[in-house]
């Protein structure tokens, strides 16, 4: 049976990466979402028919993005199985809290925490719509480390890192939300954040310097391998897995 996977911000980067290498096995159904179907040349030149794009912005009203979801009575009849929730914003972050101005919190805050509630609230009519014997249910978000709270990480983070950490709370609260469901399959699904890795990319250029100059330890890795890696700790997941922090190389952490 066929697992229908739906990815946010899958222009780029990591994003793009989970829909290549998932839609390269003919059994996945992959959705994947960009903010402008104009600009998702490398997403059309995959050219595969089980790889559907929508366009679709987590900063739009959560009413537009349900519409935005139409498609997917066409692309997903069954429902959704797997979704990856990567969309995210990080901008001007390496400096302290006293230079941070309200603007930056805003669009940070609208994206990655707000912005995380609206898309699990727009795709989860598909999300729970049906059973699928082949797998459990599973939501992932891709947080960071860099919004860990007891094991604060070195590095400044700012906006950024808080509205991650505000994320990780929205993830724990929603596999609390789903013991109680009416639902087996929502109760026994399995919701986790994710730690992707520093990953060479253009979002995490700053980071990546930061951690060069200061000489911590902390690998360096490609999109493709951060996304494989993922995808690896995604297919072997187990309903004891819910409610967990992951980081790409599948080592649980605290919150």
């Amino acid at each position: 049976m066929t697992i229908t996977y739906f990815i946010t911000g899958t222009n780029r980067g990591i994003g793009f990466e989970f829909a290549k290498q998932l839609s390269e096995d003919p059994n996945n159904n992959v959705i994947a979402t960009t903010r402008s179907f104009a600009k998702a040349t490398a997403l059309k030149d995959l050219n595969r028919s089980n790889l559907h794009i929508v366009e679709y912005d987590v900063a739009s009203p959560l009413e537009t993005m349900k519409q935005d979801l139409l498609p997917l009575e066409k692309y997903a009849p069954d429902g959704v199985d797997v979704v990856i929730h990567n969309a995210a914003v990080c901008k001007n972050t390496i400096k302290p809290i006293l230079q941070v101005n309200e603007a930056e919190l805003n669009e940070h805050y609208a994206v990655n925490a707000t912005g995380s509630v609206k898309v699990y609230q727009a795709i989860f009519p598909y999300w729970s719509k049906k059973f699928n014997p082949e797998t459990a249910k599973k939501f992932i978000f891709i947080s960071s480390a860099g919004g860990w709270l007891t094991n604060f990480f070195p590095i400044p983070t700012s906006h950024y890192g808080s509205s991650k950490a505000a994320l990780n709370h929205i993830v724990r609260h929603i596999a609390f939300d789903h013991k109680s469901s009416d639902l087996d399959h929502i109760q026994k699904s399995i919701v986790f954040a994710v730690h992707p890795g520093v990953v060479e990319t253009d979002l995490a250029d700053p980071y990546i310097a930061v951690i060069t100059e200061r000489n911590y330890q902390v690998p360096i890795i490609t999109s493709e391998e951060s996304a494989f890696s993922v995808i690896k700790i995604i297919q072997k997941l187990k309903e004891d897995d819910d409610d967990s922090f992951i980081t790409y190389e599948g080592e649980k952490g605290t919150w």
